[in-house]
């Protein structure tokens, strides 16, 4: 994955915006959807460990303890609605063995998925951070975007400390991808950052089209990048041009998604309206 990762980013330091790519045709089937039990799902987590998938619920955006983390088998099927309680507006999700980290406004925390608790908590260092999401490095090395604060944090021993900090580039950081030594920030652009140094590695945004902005998901494809946008309902793909189209005009009102890019496996979580939240599991190739 990482030398194809690579490529893709060499490309967009050297040529983006320039001649464009050929296009891929995408290929999209519905495998289920679900709606029981959700409210305003943010962020989705895969443990193929323990078939199960989990999302979090948002419930306003605030400290108000409503917000919670619904647990679902792999095949759609609701387990446990409100499985963790007590959360305030939990938003990003990630997992690494036994242990879920979660977003929740002003606290990283993370959750015991064997023993369904809360096991730690971690305050951010700024009064107002909206954290938002959460990345995972294969050495285990936590990071959390803070909307609100301009700031990806750095989950170092016990406490989560500034690592990033640019009120241009990081203007309402949201959705985060990392591996080998690329961070990938989304948020009003996109940038990128040496994830060890904290360095930019791009003079400015890898894009500039005025249509791509306001990033919220952030995934591997395999050959490029998947994308979802606060106020775009479409999932887009940057390519190594430095280019971004959607997919289709198939409106999916995607949040934080998941995609695994060796079985295609797409998993969506949606906000189609007030009274209409759902996750959607798809197949997604391209050719």
């Amino acid at each position: 994955m990482y030398k194809a990762l690579s490529a893709v980013i060499t490309g967009l330091l050297i040529c983006a915006g320039t001649q464009p790519l050929a296009a891929e045709t995408a290929h999209i089937r519905e495998i289920w959807s679900i709606s029981e039990g959700l409210f305003e799902p943010e962020s989705v987590a895969v443990d193929e460990a323990r078939n199960f998938i989990y999302a979090s619920n948002v419930v306003g955006y605030g400290i108000n303890g409503k917000g919670y983390i619904s647990r679902m088998s792999m095949s759609g099927r609701m387990v446990d609605a409100k499985w963790i309680e007590g959360l305030n507006a939990p938003t990003g999700l990630a997992l690494m063995g036994s242990k879920l980290y979660l977003a929740d406004v002003n606290m990283l925390k993370v959750l015991d998925v064997e023993r369904g608790e809360i096991i730690a908590s971690y305050v951010a260092p700024d009064r107002e951070p909206c954290l938002n999401d959460v990345a995972l490095a294969d050495d285990g090395t936590v990071f959390v975007s803070g909307s609100c604060s301009s700031t990806i944090y750095k989950l170092d021993g016990d406490k989560l400390t500034r690592f990033i900090v640019d009120a241009e580039a990081l203007r309402f950081v949201n959705g985060l991808f990392v591996d080998g030594e690329l961070l990938l920030s989304g948020g009003w652009q996109i940038r990128l950052w040496n994830r060890f140094s904290g360095a930019a590695l791009a003079d400015g945004p890898v894009t500039r089209q005025p249509d791509v902005k306001d990033i919220d998901g952030l995934a591997w494809d395999g050959s490029a990048f998947l994308m979802s946008m606060v106020d775009d309902p479409r999932l887009w793909r940057l390519k190594a041009d430095g280019i971004a189209q959607p997919i289709s005009d198939q409106p999916f009102h995607a949040a934080d998604f998941y995609y695994d890019d060796v079985t295609g496996l797409l998993i969506m979580p949606r906000n189609l309206g007030e009274y209409d939240h759902r996750i959607t599991a798809y197949r997604l190739t391209f050719e």
